[in-house]
């Protein structure tokens, strides 16, 4: 099979649909190599990312004993940013069961419903993102430096 240029292919397509530099900043359509079913491909492509940032929340706000990864990073959340999260997860698994009935009954007009409404969800959630990804990687600072003020050596 021949390698497909998405960018062209993309422009090719007759829906009202995100322009292709900025939808490929975030969802890295590039990567699409193929051409058939290049409207399912985009969705599923950026199923992807909605997927990882699904497992990503599950984990702050199901966190186990078993992983002290989720345990640590929670702890730094007041319960008003928790409700948060939780609305934007819900969200998100919206989306994810959507992209999921589309595998089942594929339907093009629905997978650019699917590709606009998920692009809009993230533009306006990417900012929140960012300051949850920060604040995970923030509490592992404050675990190193609690560990840091307690060594006696």
């Amino acid at each position: 099979m021949v390698d497909v240029d998405i960018k062209t292919e993309y422009s090719k397509l007759k829906y009202k649909l995100p322009k292709f530099e900025e939808i490929n900043d975030d969802f890295e359509l590039e990567f699409i190599k193929e051409k058939p079913f290049i409207l399912r491909q985009i969705r599923r492509r950026m199923n992807e990312k909605v997927i990882f940032f699904c497992k990503i929340i599950e984990g702050l706000l199901y966190p186990t004993q078993q992983h002290i990864i989720n345990v640590t990073e929670i702890k730094n959340f007041s319960d008003e940013e928790k409700k948060k999260i939780h609305d934007i997860y819900k969200r998100l698994m919206h989306y994810e069961r959507q992209s999921l009935l589309l595998d089942v009954t594929p339907n093009d007009k629905e997978d650019v419903e699917f590709i606009n409404g998920v692009f809009d969800f993230w533009r306006k959630i990417k900012k929140q993102m960012e300051n949850i990804v920060k604040k995970m990687q923030d509490s592992w600072k404050k675990e190193f430096d609690s560990e840091k003020n307690n060594y006696f050596g």
